[in-house]
């Protein structure tokens, strides 16, 4: 079963460098951990599981835990970041979201465009995704005034979503994480959208390994 090392310390938002501090460990061994090719000892294993407040059966990949009660109102201009997501309607009950072509897919195959969709709501999976978001993205005025803010890509692609969300900063054309990750100021709303969530001392966060221009 996989390990859910890195989804526990991103959902806690914590960067790499705040976790081996609390873990007392290196950043290769974070990295081995993370990357499956090695162990924690049982000490560590349930110093993490505190840290990120989770269990360290969830860690080890043996349960995933969700929300029974549909909650986190999410506005319209959210859904082209939220790509096969599961969305809940008061009036069509559950759906996916397929941004791409810009509508909800009912149970019955039967389609809602974004425009009528009315009211959604969703229950995000406790310890293993990031809380969805529910305020409504930057328009672009917005954008350019922000000198710094919380980037979400749109992408069909979970595992390029997962791995490039997080915070930017603002440059002259683009907007950049601290890892090099860039997003052109020209294709806002097209790859990607902004957000001005509260920001917190560990809540810039989101480690991505790779460093893909758009």
């Amino acid at each position: 079963m996989p390990r859910q090392f890195k989804n526990a310390r991103l959902i806690k938002h914590l960067k790499v460098a705040d976790a081996i501090k609390l873990l007392g460990v290196s950043q290769p061994t974070l990295s081995a951990w993370e990357g499956e090719r090695k162990s924690p000892s049982i000490e560590k294993l349930e110093l993490m599981a505190d840290i990120y407040e989770t269990s360290t059966d969830y860690l080890l990949g043996r349960i995933r835990i969700h929300k029974n009660v549909p909650s986190n109102p999410i506005s319209l201009s959210c859904l082209p970041v939220l790509h096969e997501q599961p969305l809940w309607s008061p009036e069509y009950g559950w759906m996916l979201v397929n941004s791409i072509e810009k509508h909800l897919v009912r149970s019955d195959g039967k389609t809602i465009p974004f425009s009528t969709a009315g009211n959604l709501y969703t229950t995000p999976p406790i310890f293993s995704v990031p809380e969805t978001l529910s305020e409504a993205p930057l328009t672009r005025t917005q954008m350019l005034a922000n000198e710094e803010m919380w980037v979400e890509p749109i992408s069909p692609d979970s595992n390029l979503r997962d791995e490039l969300r997080g915070w930017y900063r603002r440059k002259d054309r683009y907007v950049e994480n601290e890892y090099g990750n860039r997003f052109y100021l020209d294709t806002y709303e097209a790859k990607w959208l902004g957000f001005d969530k509260e920001q917190t001392s560990t809540d810039k966060n989101e480690d991505a390994e790779t460093s893909p221009s758009f």
